[in-house]
C-alpha cells in the first residue's frame, strides 16, 4: 500500500519543526514504547481489518471485492493525511490528548462497523439497479467502512509528524505491526468466529489508547468507556447477512428449515441446512420414476457448496446421477480411475463408485469442508471419503495437478458450471483458475489413451458458458494438432443441463451408438455427434432459439474466429493471463446488448462487470471529494506543476497496478483470494518501507531518480515476462514455502518502488513545497481510484496489459524527474 503513512510524515517532517519532540500542551509523553507500540499494534488491526471486511464481503456478496476494501483503506490513509495537512498546527499542539482520542475513535468506529452499514437497512449488489436507494446505502457502507483507516492513520502520521526525533523506531513498528496484520489475520480465521473479528481487533486499538493515555483519571475513564461499545460487539455480534438472493436464503424459506452446523475458516463460513422439503433433483430426466431423496445441503458464504447424497440409491442398477446428463461417460465406457476436481460433498464421487471405479482421487481445495466431511461428520455422506478407493486431496486444482504430472486417469469430471435458470453473471470477477487454457492442457495430460474429460454446464440463454467450454476445447485440440476436432467431442442436453465430453482418443461408431440410446431412454437429445443426424438435436427438449446448434458446430467444425467476432458474448477461451471465465461482456457490447435487453436488465447480463464499473466511479468521486477538494484551502502554487503531477500520479498508478496484478496472479499461486491478499500486502508494505526508509541515505537528485526510475521499469517488465514461469516452478511447493517464495519475489521491485516517493518529497522540498500536499493527495487519489480500475482492464485485456500499464506509469514518472522541483520556467 506504498506506506502512505510514512510518505505524509516525509512531508510534515520536511515543512513543520524538525527539532520538536516535547509537547507543546506540557502533557507528559507516555512510556519509552508506549507510542511505538500502540502504532505496531493499530497497525497489525487495520490490515487484519482490511482481510475482515473481505470475509464479510464474500458472505453477504458474492464476490470478496478486494480491489474495493484495499481502496476503502487507501481512501481513509489519504483523507487522513490531507486532514492532518489542514490542521497540523492544531494537533501538533494538542497531539498528547488527542492521540488517544484518534486511538479510541478508531477502535469504537471499528467495533461499530458491523452495526452501522445496517441503519439504512443491508446493502445487496444484486438490487443495486433495481432499488435506486441502494446506491446511497452502498456509498453508506464505503464510508463507515473507512472510518477505521482514516481514525487511525491519522493517529500514526500526527507521531510521525509530532515525534520526529524517535522516527526510526516508530517507523519500524509501523512496518512490523502491518506486515504482522496479514497473518494475525489468517489465524483469526481459523480459531474466532467472523463476527467476533472486529470487536477483538477494535479492543487491540483500544489497548493502544490506553498505553499513550496522559496521566488523570479522567483518560483511564475516557478509555474505559470506550471499551463498552467493543464489549456489547462481543456479547451480541452482528451476524453478515447474506443477500436473500444467495441459494441459502432460498433453502432457509422452506418449511422447518434450520442451519444445524456452522464454522468458518480463512476458505469461508460454512453452513448445512436441513429441511424436510429438501430434495436432491439436479436436473432429473423426467422418466425418473422414484422419489427424489431428502438431503441436507452444505453451503459456503451462503452459496451452494454441495448436497450431502452419501451412497444414496434406490436403484441397485442405476444411481441417480445416471438420470442426468452426468451419466454420460459412464454409459459409452467404463472407467477403472477417476479425478474428480472440486469434488465438494463427493456426489460425483458417489456416482463412480456405483459404476464400479477401482480408483479415485478427489481434488478439494475448501480444507475446512474436507475435515468436516473426513474427521467430524463422515456419515453425513456415508463416509464416502473413508473408502479405500477414494483418496483427498485438500489443495487447489492447479497445485495438485504440478505436485502429480505423472498421474494419469480414465475420466476427469470438473466441477458442474453455472446455476439452475443461469445466472446473473456475479461470478464475472472471479479468478477460475481451474477453467483456463492452460488448466485445460494440464488436464489433458492427466489421461489415460482412452480417457476423457466430462464438464456439466447449466443451460442458459443467451448461451455463453457452453460456448466457451466448447471454444477452450477446440483451442486445445487444434494447440495438440488434432484436426479432426469433431472426432473426440460429444455432448448431449436435456432440459436442464448440458454434458459435455472431450476425449483423447476418438468417439467409436458404437460409442456414440451408446450415447443415443442413452438419451433417448431417458428423454434426452444429442447436442453434437460428429455424425449427428437432423432432426434428433431436439426431438424431446425443444428450443425457441435454434442458433445454439448453429453456434456449436461453428466452434467444433468450423471456424472459431469468425464467431468470435461477431457473436454479442466474449466466449474466446480463458487463460491464465485473464482468468475469468464468466466474464462475457465487452465494451464494445454494450450498445448493443442495451437495445435488445433494455438499461434495467443489463446489468443482470454480469453483474460483477458493471459493479466494477460502478465502484470505480465511486471510488474516484470519494476521493477527490475527501482528498483533492479539501487541498484548494491550502492551494496550489509554485511552478512545474504539470510535471509534478505526472510524477505523482506515474506512482499512485504504477503500484496499485502493480499490486492489483499480484494479488489476481497470486491467487492461483496461493489457492485462496484472502491468502493471496494477505500475502502481497505483507510483503509490499514491508519491503517498500524498508525501501523508502533506506532512500534517506541517497540523494534526491535527478541521477538518482533516473537510476532508481529506470531499475523499477525494467524490474516489471521482466516480471512481465518471467513471473509466472517461475510461479509454476514452485507451484508443487508446501504452503508456507510459497508464502515464502512471495517474499523474496516481491522484495526487490518493492524496495525500489519505496524510494521513489520520499525521493519526490525531498526534491519539492528544495524550491517549490508549497506543491507537497498536493504531491501528497495527488498520490492518493490515483492509487484509490487505481484498485478498481486495474480490475477492469484486467478483465478485459488481461494481467500482462495491467503490468505493462505499471510499467509505463513508472517511466512517466521517471521522465518527471528530469523537471519536478525546478524553480524556474
Amino acid at each position: 500500500m506504498k506506506d502512505l503513512w510514512t510518505r505524509i510524515y516525509r512531508f510534515f517532517s520536511s515543512v513543520g519543526d524538525h527539532n520538536h519532540t516535547g509537547n507543546s500542551a506540557g502533557t507528559k509523553e507516555p512510556g519509552h514504547y508506549g507510542i511505538p507500540l500502540s502504532i505496531g499494534i493499530t497497525s497489525m488491526a487495520l490490515i487484519a481489518f482490511q482481510l475482515a471486511i473481505m470475509q464479510i464481503l464474500s458472505i453477504t456478496q458474492w464476490h470478496h471485492f478486494a480491489y474495493m476494501v484495499i481502496s476503502m483503506a487507501m481512501l481513509g490513509f489519504g483523507a487522513a493525511g490531507t486532514f492532518l495537512a489542514l490542521f497540523r498546527e492544531w494537533l501538533k499542539k494538542h497531539a498528547a490528548t488527542a492521540l488517544p482520542v484518534l486511538y479510541l475513535l478508531c477502535g469504537v468506529s471499528m467495533a461499530a462497523a458491523g452495526w452501522m452499514v445496517g441503519i439504512f437497512g443491508d446493502f445487496d449488489a444484486f438490487l443495486l439497479f433495481f432499488e435506486r436507494a441502494q446506491i446511497g446505502v452502498m456509498l453508506f457502507s464505503y464510508f463507515v467502512y473507512c472510518l477505521p483507516f482514516f481514525f487511525g492513520g491519522l493517529a500514526i502520521t500526527l507521531m510521525f509528524y509530532h515525534q520526529v526525533s524517535r522516527i526510526g523506531r516508530l517507523y519500524f513498528f509501523n512496518l512490523g505491526g502491518s506486515a504482522a496484520g496479514g497473518v494475525a489475520a489468517i489465524a483469526l480465521f481459523w480459531v474466532v468466529p467472523l463476527p467476533y473479528i472486529a470487536a477483538l481487533l477494535s479492543l487491540v486499538v483500544i489497548l493502544a489508547a490506553w498505553m499513550v493515555r496522559p496521566p488523570g483519571s479522567r483518560y483511564a475513564v475516557m478509555v474505559a468507556v470506550g471499551m463498552v461499545l467493543p464489549a456489547a460487539a462481543l456479547l451480541y455480534p452482528v451476524t453478515p447477512q447474506t443477500s436473500e438472493y444467495k441459494a441459502i436464503y432460498g433453502a432457509l424459506q422452506l418449511p422447518e428449515a434450520e442451519i444445524v452446523h456452522e464454522s468458518s475458516s480463512p476458505y469461508g463460513l460454512l453452513q448445512v441446512v436441513s429441511a424436510p422439503a429438501q430434495r436432491f433433483a439436479p436436473a432429473l430426466s423426467l422418466q425418473y420414476r422414484g422419489e427424489p431423496p431428502v438431503r441436507d445441503i452444505l453451503f459456503n458464504n451462503g452459496e451452494y457448496f454441495g448436497t450431502l447424497l452419501g451412497r444414496y440409491s434406490d436403484n441397485p442398477d442405476r444411481h441417480i446421477l445416471d438420470y442426468t446428463t452426468r451419466g454420460l461417460p459412464f454409459a459409452i465406457r467404463k472407467p477403472e480411475s477417476m479425478l474428480v476436481l472440486k469434488s465438494g460433498t463427493g456426489n460425483d464421487i458417489s456416482h463412480g463408485l456405483h459404476h464400479g471405479a477401482g480408483e479415485i482421487t478427489a481434488v478439494e481445495p475448501h480444507r475446512q469442508a474436507n475435515y468436516l466431511l473426513t474427521d467430524r461428520h463422515p456419515e453425513w455422506i456415508d463416509s464416502l471419503y473413508h473408502q479405500p478407493e477414494v483418496t483427498v486431496h485438500g489443495s487447489s486444482v492447479r497445485t495438485w495437478m504440478a505436485r502429480n504430472p505423472e498421474q494419469k486417469t480414465d475420466l476427469v469430471v470438473m466441477p458442474v458450471l453455472g446455476a439452475f435458470g443461469g445466472t446473473s453473471g456475479v461470478h464475472a470477477l472471479q479468478e477460475q483458475n481451474h477453467l483456463t487454457l492452460e488448466a485445460h492442457h494440464e488436464i489433458w495430460d492427466r489421461l489415460d489413451e482412452d480417457g476423457m474429460v466430462s464438464a456439466t454446464v447449466w443451460d442458459e440463454y443467451p448461451p455463453r458458458t457452453p460456448l466457451k467450454l466448447l471454444a477452450t476445447w477446440r483451442r486445445l485440440l487444434d494447440e495438440r494438432g488434432f484436426h479432426d476436432p469433431q472426432q473426440h467431442i460429444m455432448a448431449v442436453r436435456n432440459w436442464g443441463t448440458i454434458t459435455f465430453l472431450l476425449s483423447r482418443s476418438p468417439f467409436q461408431p458404437e460409442e456414440r451408438e451408446a450415447a443415443r440410446e442413452f438419451s433417448g431412454r431417458l428423454s434426452f437429445d444429442p447436442l453434437f455427434l460428429s455424425d449427428i443426424r437432423s432432426g434428433e438435436r431436439d426431438r424431446h427438449n425443444i428450443v425457441e432459439d435454434r442458433s445454439i446448434f448453429d453456434r456449436v458446430d461453428t466452434l467444433i467444425l468450423g471456424n472459431p474466429e469468425s464467431l468470435f467476432d461477431d457473436y454479442l458474448f466474449d466466449i474466446r477461451p480463458a487463460t491464465d493471463d485473464r482468468p475469468y471465465f464468466s466474464h462475457h461482456i465487452t465494451w464494445e457490447s454494450i450498445p448493443e446488448l442495451r437495445e435488445m435487453y433494455g438499461d434495467d436488465q443489463l446489468p443482470y447480463m454480469e453483474l460483477g462487470f458493471v459493479l466494477a464499473g460502478v465502484t470505480l466511479v465511486q471510488i474516484v468521486l470519494a476521493s477527490v471529494i475527501l482528498i483533492i477538494l479539501p487541498l484548494f484551502r491550502v492551494g496550489w502554487q509554485g511552478t512545474r506543476r504539470r510535471w509534478t503531477f505526472l510524477y505523482f500520479s506515474g506512482i499512485g498508478i504504477g503500484f496499485m497496478f502493480f499490486e492489483m496484478v499480484l494479488i489476481q496472479q497470486l491467487v492461483r499461486y496461493l489457492g485462496q483470494p484472502v491468502y493471496a491478499t494477505a500475502a502481497v500486502l505483507a510483503a509490499l508494505l514491508l519491503f517498500s518501507g524498508i525501501g523508502s526508509y533506506h532512500s534517506s541515505r541517497f540523494a534526491a537528485d535527478r541521477g538518482t531518480l533516473l537510476k532508481t526510475g529506470g531499475i523499477i521499469v525494467v524490474l516489471i517488465l521482466i516480471y512481465m515476462v518471467l513471473l509466472v514461469p517461475v510461479l509454476n516452478m514452485s507451484m508443487s511447493w508446501p504452503l508456507v514455502a510459497r508464502v515464502l517464495n512471495v517474499g523474496v519475489l516481491l522484495a526487490p521491485p518493492a524496495f525500489f518502488m519505496g524510494m521513489m516517493f520520499p525521493f519526490g518529497l525531498r526534491m519539492l522540498s528544495g524550491s517549490n513545497e508549497t506543491q507537497i500536499p498536493w504531491a501528497c493527495g495527488i498520490d492518493s487519489c490515483l492509487s484509490v481510484s487505481a484498485t478498481a480500475l486495474a480490475t477492469l482492464i484486467a478483465l478485459e485485456s488481461g494481467f500482462g496489459i495491467v503490468m505493462g500499464i505499471a510499467a509505463v506509469a513508472y517511466a512517466v514518472t521517471t521522465f518527471a524527474a528530469l523537471r519536478i522541483g525546478e524553480g524556474t520556467g
